[in-house]
Protein backbone atom coordinates (compact mmCIF):
# COMPACT_ATOMS: atom_id res chain seq x y z
CA UNK A 1 0.00 0.00 0.00
CA UNK A 2 2.88 2.37 0.75
CA UNK A 3 4.20 1.91 -2.79
CA UNK A 4 0.83 2.89 -4.27
CA UNK A 5 0.63 6.02 -2.11
CA UNK A 6 4.25 6.84 -2.98
CA UNK A 7 3.54 6.48 -6.70
CA UNK A 8 0.43 8.68 -6.46
CA UNK A 9 2.32 11.33 -4.48
CA UNK A 10 5.22 11.28 -6.96
CA UNK A 11 3.25 11.19 -10.20
CA UNK A 12 0.24 13.37 -9.38
CA UNK A 13 -0.06 16.75 -7.72
CA UNK A 14 -2.45 17.45 -4.87
CA UNK A 15 -5.45 17.91 -7.19
CA UNK A 16 -5.70 14.12 -7.52
CA UNK A 17 -7.01 14.01 -3.96
CA UNK A 18 -10.12 15.92 -5.05
CA UNK A 19 -10.93 13.08 -7.44
CA UNK A 20 -10.13 10.45 -4.84
CA UNK A 21 -12.54 12.08 -2.38
CA UNK A 22 -15.25 12.39 -5.06
CA UNK A 23 -14.94 8.75 -6.11
CA UNK A 24 -14.82 7.51 -2.52
CA UNK A 25 -17.98 9.51 -1.77
CA UNK A 26 -19.71 8.13 -4.87
CA UNK A 27 -18.57 4.59 -4.02
CA UNK A 28 -19.77 4.98 -0.42
CA UNK A 29 -23.15 6.19 -1.66
CA UNK A 30 -23.32 3.24 -4.08
CA UNK A 31 -22.55 0.77 -1.30
CA UNK A 32 -25.14 2.42 0.98
CA UNK A 33 -27.73 2.33 -1.82
CA UNK A 34 -27.03 -1.36 -2.40
CA UNK A 35 -27.17 -2.25 1.30
CA UNK A 36 -30.41 -0.31 1.80
CA UNK A 37 -31.88 -1.63 -1.50
CA UNK A 38 -32.45 1.93 -2.72
CA UNK A 39 -31.79 0.88 -6.32
CA UNK A 40 -34.70 -1.55 -6.04
CA UNK A 41 -37.17 0.84 -4.40
CA UNK A 42 -36.06 4.04 -6.14
CA UNK A 43 -35.30 3.04 -9.73
CA UNK A 44 -34.44 6.63 -10.70
CA UNK A 45 -31.52 6.87 -8.26
CA UNK A 46 -29.30 4.86 -10.62
CA UNK A 47 -29.26 7.64 -13.23
CA UNK A 48 -27.77 10.45 -11.08
CA UNK A 49 -25.10 8.04 -9.80
CA UNK A 50 -24.02 7.22 -13.36
CA UNK A 51 -24.27 10.88 -14.39
CA UNK A 52 -22.06 12.09 -11.54
CA UNK A 53 -19.69 9.19 -12.10
CA UNK A 54 -19.35 10.26 -15.74
CA UNK A 55 -18.90 13.90 -14.74
CA UNK A 56 -16.18 13.03 -12.23
CA UNK A 57 -14.48 10.71 -14.74
CA UNK A 58 -14.56 13.43 -17.38
CA UNK A 59 -12.82 15.74 -14.92
CA UNK A 60 -10.31 13.06 -13.97
CA UNK A 61 -9.44 12.30 -17.60
CA UNK A 62 -9.14 16.03 -18.33
CA UNK A 63 -6.83 16.42 -15.35
CA UNK A 64 -4.65 13.44 -16.30
CA UNK A 65 -4.36 14.26 -20.00
CA UNK A 66 -4.29 18.07 -20.01
CA UNK A 67 -3.54 19.44 -16.52
CA UNK A 68 -1.18 17.11 -14.66
CA UNK A 69 2.33 18.31 -15.55
CA UNK A 70 3.92 14.84 -15.64
CA UNK A 71 1.28 12.98 -17.64
CA UNK A 72 0.71 16.03 -19.88
CA UNK A 73 4.40 16.06 -20.74
CA UNK A 74 4.37 12.30 -21.37
CA UNK A 75 1.18 12.19 -23.50
CA UNK A 76 1.81 15.43 -25.44
CA UNK A 77 -1.82 15.83 -26.55
CA UNK A 78 -2.65 19.44 -27.46
CA UNK A 79 -5.48 21.01 -25.46
CA UNK A 80 -7.83 21.70 -28.36
CA UNK A 81 -11.61 21.66 -27.95
CA UNK A 82 -11.78 18.54 -30.13
CA UNK A 83 -9.18 16.68 -28.04
CA UNK A 84 -10.84 17.71 -24.79
CA UNK A 85 -14.22 16.56 -26.10
CA UNK A 86 -12.81 13.24 -27.29
CA UNK A 87 -10.94 12.66 -24.06
CA UNK A 88 -13.78 13.50 -21.70
CA UNK A 89 -16.65 11.92 -23.60
CA UNK A 90 -15.08 8.92 -25.35
CA UNK A 91 -13.00 7.79 -22.38
CA UNK A 92 -16.02 8.14 -20.08
CA UNK A 93 -18.06 5.99 -22.49
CA UNK A 94 -15.32 3.36 -22.67
CA UNK A 95 -14.89 3.34 -18.90
CA UNK A 96 -18.65 3.09 -18.43
CA UNK A 97 -18.74 0.12 -20.79
CA UNK A 98 -15.93 -1.56 -18.89
CA UNK A 99 -17.76 -0.87 -15.61
CA UNK A 100 -20.94 -2.49 -16.92
CA UNK A 101 -18.95 -5.59 -17.93
CA UNK A 102 -17.31 -5.71 -14.48
CA UNK A 103 -20.72 -5.41 -12.78
CA UNK A 104 -22.02 -8.30 -14.87
CA UNK A 105 -18.98 -10.50 -14.21
CA UNK A 106 -19.15 -9.79 -10.46
CA UNK A 107 -22.83 -10.69 -10.40
CA UNK A 108 -24.17 -7.24 -9.51
CA UNK A 109 -26.50 -7.46 -12.48
CA UNK A 110 -28.43 -10.37 -13.90
CA UNK A 111 -29.62 -11.08 -17.42
CA UNK A 112 -33.27 -10.10 -17.72
CA UNK A 113 -35.47 -8.34 -20.28
CA UNK A 114 -34.60 -5.04 -18.57
CA UNK A 115 -30.82 -5.63 -18.64
CA UNK A 116 -30.02 -4.21 -22.08
CA UNK A 117 -32.22 -1.07 -21.81
CA UNK A 118 -30.91 -0.41 -18.28
CA UNK A 119 -27.30 -0.84 -19.37
CA UNK A 120 -27.82 1.49 -22.33
CA UNK A 121 -29.45 4.06 -20.03
CA UNK A 122 -26.52 3.75 -17.60
CA UNK A 123 -24.03 4.31 -20.44
CA UNK A 124 -26.00 7.27 -21.77
CA UNK A 125 -26.23 8.86 -18.29
CA UNK A 126 -22.50 8.41 -17.65
CA UNK A 127 -21.58 9.71 -21.10
CA UNK A 128 -23.87 12.71 -20.60
CA UNK A 129 -22.04 13.38 -17.34
CA UNK A 130 -18.74 13.41 -19.27
CA UNK A 131 -20.31 15.62 -21.93
CA UNK A 132 -21.61 18.00 -19.26
CA UNK A 133 -18.05 18.24 -17.89
CA UNK A 134 -16.88 19.14 -21.41
CA UNK A 135 -19.58 21.83 -21.72
CA UNK A 136 -18.59 23.25 -18.33
CA UNK A 137 -14.92 23.29 -19.37
CA UNK A 138 -15.85 24.99 -22.65
CA UNK A 139 -17.90 27.67 -20.86
CA UNK A 140 -15.13 28.36 -18.33
CA UNK A 141 -12.62 28.60 -21.18
CA UNK A 142 -14.85 31.13 -22.99
CA UNK A 143 -15.21 33.21 -19.81
CA UNK A 144 -11.45 33.20 -19.20
CA UNK A 145 -10.72 34.20 -22.83
CA UNK A 146 -13.31 37.01 -22.63
CA UNK A 147 -11.72 38.23 -19.42
CA UNK A 148 -8.25 38.20 -20.97
CA UNK A 149 -9.49 40.15 -24.01
CA UNK A 150 -10.59 43.09 -21.85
Amino acid sequence: MNKVVSFIAHFFDRRIYVFIVLFVALFAFDMLAISQTWYFYYKWIDIPVHFFGGFFLGGLFFYIVFSNPKSKKFLKIPRTPRNVFTTTVLLVLLTGGAWEVIEFVLGRTVMSPAYVPDTILDLVAGTLGGYFFYLLYKKIRELVRAELMQ
